[in-house]
């Protein structure tokens, strides 16, 4: 399940999206651009099995897509106080009375409270701070434009709007996000903020700055963030290892890296002044060379491998 803070900064990510002329590269931020408010957003609640009202004014259907895609269609129903069958989140006002009927309306800005404006239209306060004594909040919006009221003008905005202005507000709509509780992660791979992570054991708790097996056999490095090492280097207690972009660590083979060749060994380690036998049946009696650096250098390639100086690696 998601957090609050996941969906502010998922939701401020989708600053400059546009609305699209057709049914077509609804994905893109930018492309397509067009009036015929055709979205992502749209679609997304559609195939959730919600009324996404494509070809529609989207203002609310982009707060309501957005809450799904964080903690989910289940939970984001209950936060908005409806359920499949009583589903309205796509209308401003609509929405506004399912919260009112449940007292959860008033007239002061909170963090992700939905705001309802009296002229149809909906955004969501992602930030609240004072400047020169004055205090304001950050306004996220869809299907709108740099001008402050505007609710048609095909785009996601960020506006920064008075804390005690309500000339335009008819109310806002507060979720009590304490309660939705983050269940446990089980144990696996997840994709998650730009990269992969491991969850072990149903607990909720990622590997982090270390090592994890897998029952195959298989090695992967986890960063301090909890981010697996893939399609680079890795240096550990000074050897280096190399990821594939699988995420696990590749040994007993070559490899190319920026046009040169590298050999793991068996552990995983990079190969470096070493001679590596041939696996070609073939050319048993070949042996390669690589340097210092690790880097395969063809004019050593030999059949007699001076092993009083250098081992051989496999």
């Amino acid at each position: 399940m998601g957090t609050l803070n996941g969906l502010i900064e998922r939701i401020r990510s989708e600053e400059g999206y546009v609305e699209k002329k057709s049914n077509a590269q609804l994905d893109s931020k930018t492309g397509n651009k067009g009036s015929n408010n055709y979205t992502k957003y749209s679609r997304d609640v559609n195939n959730a099995g919600l009324m996404g009202c494509q070809g529609q004014p989207w203002c609310a259907t982009f707060q309501f897509a957005n809450e799904m895609y964080e903690f989910g269609k289940d939970q984001a129903l209950k936060n908005w106080n409806m359920t499949s069958n009583t589903y309205t989140g796509y209308n401003c006002f609509a929405t506004y009375n399912k919260f009112k009927s449940s007292g959860k309306v008033g007239m002061t800005p909170k963090l992700g409270a939905l705001v309802i404006f009296n002229y149809s239209h909906m955004g969501r306060v992602i930030d609240i701070y004072s400047r020169n004594g004055v205090k304001y909040y950050s306004c996220v919006e869809g299907n709108t434009s740099s001008n402050l009221n505007d609710r048609n003008g095909g785009q996601v905005k960020i506006k920064e709007r008075k804390f005690y202005d309500t000339s335009t507000i008819k109310g806002y709509c507060y979720i009590d996000y304490d309660v939705v509780e983050e269940q446990p992660k089980k144990s696996g791979w997840y994709q998650e903020d730009g990269g992969w992570r491991f969850y072990l054991g149903d607990t909720g708790k990622y590997v982090k700055n270390d090592w994890y097996l897998d029952d195959n056999g298989r090695w992967a490095w986890f960063n301090g963030a909890g981010m697996a090492v893939h399609d680079t280097w890795y240096q550990y207690k000074n050897l280096y290892y190399y990821f594939g972009s699988d995420c696990y660590m590749i040994s007993s083979q070559w490899i190319e890296y920026k046009g040169e060749q590298y050999y793991l060994t068996a552990d995983g380690s990079m190969a470096t002044n070493a001679y590596i036998q041939s696996k070609d049946p073939s050319k048993s009696n070949l042996y390669y060379w690589v340097n210092s650096n690790g880097i395969w250098e063809e004019q050593w390639n030999t059949e007699n491998p001076d092993l009083t100086k250098y081992i051989v690696v496999i």
